[in-house]
């Protein structure tokens, strides 16, 4: 049975991985390379999609309290 959690990543997706936060900028059946949220440098190629979690609410509750983005 596969795992709920890698069926929902997709490309665009925020996820965390190895405590940081990126986007997936391309998604295979089961990889997927990471980006950073903002901006397309890639910084991670060929992660299988079991290390890394769906975060995009998490992520959007810390940027929402950041001083970036109530500057904005």
């Amino acid at each position: 049975m596969e795992n709920n959690l890698t069926s929902e990543i997709n490309s665009g997706s925020i996820v965390k991985f190895e405590g940081g936060f990126y986007r997936v900028s391309r998604c295979t059946k089961n990889k997927v390379n990471l980006a950073s949220v903002f901006g397309g440098r890639i910084y991670h190629k060929g992660i299988v999609k079991s290390e890394v979690t769906e975060a995009g609410t998490e992520w959007y509750d810390r940027w929402s309290q950041s001083e970036t983005y109530m500057c904005m």
